[in-house]
């Protein structure tokens, strides 16, 4: 059984960032792929975000998340232009259907399909970036300041799931050393043989959230005032945080301020609508970022001032 990647503590400047400062960044990003449209924009995008995996250290944690952002851009490239007839320049002509009508590929939906693939793949890679850079227990320290029981909840169940696949997997094992046929053969006999292990598993985790729920009404939860704990903004934070939402400012500016692009009827030129100043922009925050994460990672005394 594969553990999902999750979150492990680095001494990066990517982990070191506030929650605040951390989601301030992601969601930009995100809204920024999201609003660009001029494909040059979303390359300079695409190398930014490859930057944010290096200087995070999390090349093999984001690896599932890569794989799957392309399997779905592959999926969105491929079916757009067969459901998408619009355009004026068609590639091929297909055949005529009852229904559907003419099935024709234009040169506009190909190039559609491909952006908006490669749009989809940044986005998963942001959101798989961010699940594993950002401590959940951070996340929900200040999910806690808005809703206690829901901050709870969520905490338990992230606690819960790792010791349920270490026990998953040890459970595995000894079934396998008994000759338990868990792989391979037909699908009933495997379904027969992982149903004891599910069954396990259930009542396992049963039993751990009954003893949670002893151990919190010893503990007196609820009886009292709740204490927080306080995680201050650092120098580092407040850097990431104006500039992240300057980033994706800049991006909606651009993008309704005559700096669009159009896919249809016909391709714009991506140099018409291109701005220089929105791309120096761009490619300077990935850059700014870049800089200030070698210099914490390298010297302890910058690391000490941010």
């Amino acid at each position: 059984m594969k553990l999902i990647p999750v979150y492990r503590p680095r001494e990066t400047f990517i982990h070191g960032l506030h929650p605040l400062a951390a989601l301030a960044l992601y969601a930009s990003l995100v809204a920024v792929v999201l609003v660009l449209q001029n494909p040059l924009y979303l390359a300079v995008c695409g190398l930014g975000v490859l930057s944010l995996v290096l200087l995070a250290e999390a090349g093999e944690e984001c690896r599932p998340f890569l794989l799957l952002g392309m399997f779905m851009a592959f999926l969105v490239a491929l079916l757009n232009p067969l459901v998408n007839r619009q355009g004026g320049h068609v590639l091929v002509y297909g055949p005529r259907l009852p229904v559907l009508g003419r099935l024709d590929v234009t040169l506009e939906a190909v190039a559609y399909g491909a952006v908006s693939g490669f749009r989809i793949l940044l986005v998963v890679v942001l959101f798989g970036l961010a699940s594993v850079t950002v401590s959940p227990d951070d996340l929900l320290d200040i999910l806690s300041r808005i809703s206690l029981r829901s901050s709870l909840s969520a905490a338990l169940a992230v606690r819960l799931y790792p010791s349920l696949v270490v026990e998953a997997r040890e459970m595995t094992e000894v079934q396998l050393a008994r000759g338990e046929r868990l792989r391979g053969g037909r699908r009933w006999q495997r379904a027969r043989a992982h149903f004891p292990l599910w069954m396990a598993l259930f009542r396992g985790s049963l039993d751990r959230a009954a003893n949670i729920a002893e151990a919190m009404s010893a503990r007196g939860f609820g009886s009292g005032r709740v204490t927080r704990r306080r995680l201050p903004l650092k120098g580092r934070d407040l850097v990431v945080l104006p500039l992240s939402l300057a980033v994706a400012a800049a991006a909606v500016f651009s993008s309704t301020g005559g700096g669009g692009y159009r896919y249809f009827p016909l391709l714009d030129n991506p140099l018409a609508g291109f701005r220089t100043w929105a791309t120096v922009s761009l490619a300077g925050f990935f850059a700014l970022l870049q800089v200030i994460g070698r210099c914490w990672k390298k010297w302890p005394w910058w690391r000490s001032r941010i």
